[in-house]
């Protein structure tokens, strides 16, 4: 009998057009779960829609990854000594947060230039001229429309006093002394998502598509399935260009950890520290002034950018030499047979 051979590369789950529709499903399985519960309040929808929606995604398609599962999967402990390596990729956030603060400073002044322009052509007649049409307009709407006065709206509850208060702080997902607050955005930032996302694009998602595509071409397109899934501001174009920019970086960096250290807990352990640093600055906003990072229109110290690139690029290098080799093995690895060497490109395309 003629036994039929499969491809090596048709063993491997998921392929490019497989990944992208597990990425679709995982965003609409979590927009759904977050609507069912979105009477608990939005922090704790969008951490049962994260871990029930992207994780039963990523628990169905995992079942489907060849043996050892947990081995391509990264489901190992991590090497204590690559921690420290790790830690240093903490100050990316940094980063990535001045990259948008730059975003800013471009939207504001690409949004203030036309208005002087117009300013300047027309002088202060056109100024007064436009006021003098407000007026005229505010006049004629007054005469058509009665409107009620503004106290009704206070009979019903409404603090005019804290809504000032909110305009001048900005918009704040909890109140300065807000405990409970605090402790479940850090449970749904923190703990949730990072776990949840990292076993779905780290874990099953990325180890597929390396086998078929290679590493830097299965990390980066892993990487750009996982900035799909990042919810932007899609109202600012250069802020969203921006953040798509640095989504799309952090995860590559997250991809080339988890080769590296052969677990997919050390990707885990760096977007958890990523998170924990925006939790941290956006709780200390009102009570310790963290420039670049939670007060608007402000840079981070040169210093503090320049000893972060520094620590990211010498973290990043060392990881990306490991994640070459196909990461180190643990110490206690050593008498097995050695990890298989991660392909640099597609299997079965000679090497130039």
């Amino acid at each position: 009998m003629i036994q039929s051979r499969k491809s090596p590369s048709n063993t491997h789950y998921p392929d490019l057009r497989s990944a992208f529709m597990l990425t679709l499903l995982a965003i609409l399985a979590t927009l759904f779960t977050g609507v069912l519960f979105i009477g608990l309040g939005p922090l704790v929808a969008f951490g049962v829609g994260q871990a029930i929606g992207v994780g039963a995604v990523a628990t169905m398609a995992a079942q489907r990854v060849a043996q050892p599962q947990a081995e391509r999967i990264g489901l190992r402990p991590l090497d204590l000594d690559a921690i420290p390596v790790i830690l240093c990729l903490a100050p990316a956030i940094l980063l990535a947060s001045e990259l948008d603060n730059y975003a800013a400073d471009w939207s504001a002044a690409a949004t203030e230039a036309p208005i002087e322009g117009d300013a300047v052509m027309k002088g202060n007649g056109g100024a007064e001229e436009r006021a003098d049409q407000a007026d005229y307009y505010d006049s004629l709407v007054d005469s058509q429309f009665e409107f009620d006065e503004p106290a009704d709206v206070e009979q019903e509850g409404f603090d005019s006093e804290a809504a000032g208060e909110g305009e001048e702080n900005g918009m704040q997902v909890f109140g300065a002394d807000d405990l409970w607050g605090l402790l479940q955005l850090a449970i749904v930032i923190v703990g949730i998502a990072p776990i949840v996302e990292e076993f779905f694009f780290r874990g099953v998602i990325q180890q597929g598509l390396v086998a078929r595509m290679g590493m830097l071409r299965g990390v980066a397109f892993t990487a750009l399935l996982s900035t799909l899934a990042r919810p932007v501001n899609v109202s600012d174009p250069a802020r969203f260009f921006a953040a798509a920019v640095a989504f799309f970086a952090l995860g590559w960096v997250l991809g080339i950890v988890r080769i590296a250290t052969r677990s997919v807990l050390g990707s885990m352990l760096l977007a958890s520290t990523w998170a924990a640093a925006g939790v941290g600055s956006l709780a200390l906003q009102g009570k310790m002034d963290l420039p670049g990072m939670n007060v608007e229109g402000t840079h981070l110290p040169w210093v503090v950018t320049a000893v972060s690139a520094l620590l990211v690029g010498w973290a990043g290098w060392t990881l990306y030499q490991e994640a070459l080799h196909g990461g180190s093995p643990r110490r206690d690895d050593l008498s097995g047979p050695p990890p298989p060497v991660v392909p640099l490109q597609p299997p079965g395309r000679p090497r130039s």
